[in-house]
């Protein structure tokens, strides 16, 4: 039997015309609001500038335009500044780009471009050089979550009008990691051929370093909005050395862990494990850097030759710290500065 209605014909074409139609659509609402966004970040930008300008600090960011269409969204300067008469801090640098993945906005990433010169109060005009500086922030309150920042080749130099200087510092490599966790924060640097210029301390020639640094602040949320500009920003702080490790050129070096506390007076405490990979050539360079110490640096490297070892061979000396006062079980080595 036949049917009296004829099938409705497949309409293929119908269909990928409407479905093109809704690509296009979609396309034009997304470029529509990439572009209001992107409009807020510009106007943003400027509004929080010239409110600093109205605080009596003087920001800038030449020619600010947002970029990244179509899936990143970020803010492009020709040029950076930031002036701040009341505290006589300067510091001007290169062209600013930043980016934020659509899908990812609070995570940040940042390039800037050299040179860059800083004044500062209690310190010399300098200019900075470098091959790359980048950074990595994850955005949160009242801090970032997690800040990353690297750089490649810096130069250090005392600012000459005449445009000629002598380094004050190089460094190959160096990487800066931050993470917080309330009220815990976490702190991680590693640099590499790290060269002070010589005679810069006690006049004596220094040699090339590497290291790194693993710290936890138990309440290193107390530090934000400390106005110290020193190592007295950490009196009444506590936490934990993972590792800091200094290696010279040789390979030879020195690493310390453990907890520690600061009191608000600035004495140190803590129990401290310290090991000396090469204890004679680390030796031979404290006395080349630190005149009238011999016979301190003497008895500490004697005193190593009795200590254990760790699985390397290298002597690991547990020191204990009480209010600045260090010692070797019951010897007396000596007293740290407060901070």
């Amino acid at each position: 039997m036949t049917s009296s209605t004829a099938d409705k014909p497949y309409n293929a074409g119908r269909r990928i015309r409407f479905l093109a139609a809704g690509i296009v659509l979609v396309g034009l609402l997304y470029t529509g609001g990439w572009y209001y966004v992107a409009n807020m970040l510009e106007t943003r930008v400027a509004a929080n500038i010239a409110g600093l300008q109205a605080k009596g600090i003087n920001a800038a960011c030449d020619n600010a335009a947002a970029s990244g269409y179509p899936f990143r969204l970020g803010l492009n300067c020709s040029k950076v500044s930031w002036v701040d008469q009341a505290k006589n801090v300067s510091i001007s640098a290169g062209a600013f780009r930043s980016a934020a993945q659509i899908y990812a906005p609070f995570h940040i990433v940042s390039e800037i471009d050299g040179p860059a010169a800083v004044s500062a109060p209690g310190m010399p005009p300098l200019d900075l050089n470098w091959d790359n500086l980048k950074s990595s922030v994850r955005l949160d309150k009242p801090i970032p979550q997690r800040l990353s920042v690297q750089g490649r080749n810096i130069v250090v130099t005392q600012h000459n009008p005449s445009g000629a200087g002598t380094p004050f510092a190089t460094l190959k490599d160096g990487q800066l990691h931050f993470r917080a966790m309330e009220p815990v924060m976490d702190i991680a640097l590693s640099f590499s051929s790290l060269k002070v210029a010589d005679n810069t301390v006690y006049d004596k020639p220094l040699p090339e370093l590497t290291g790194a640094a693993d710290i936890q602040m138990a309440n290193g949320f107390a530090l934000i909005g400390k106005t110290e500009r020193d190592l007295s920003i950490l009196r009444g702080q506590s936490g934990l050395l993972r590792n800091v490790d200094l290696a010279l050129p040789d390979g030879s070096g020195i690493a310390i862990s453990g907890p520690f506390s600061v009191a608000d007076d600035g004495r140190i405490s803590g129990d401290f494990k310290i090991t000396l990979r090469n204890p004679e050539s680390v030796a031979n360079t404290a006395k080349s850097i630190f005149p009238g110490q011999d016979k301190i640096i003497s008895s500490v490297l004697q005193a190593m030759a009795f200590v254990p070892k760790d699985a390397s061979g290298a002597p690991t000396l547990p020191v204990s710290v009480k209010n600045g006062k260090m010692s070797v079980g019951f010897i007396s080595i000596g007293r740290l500065p407060s901070l």
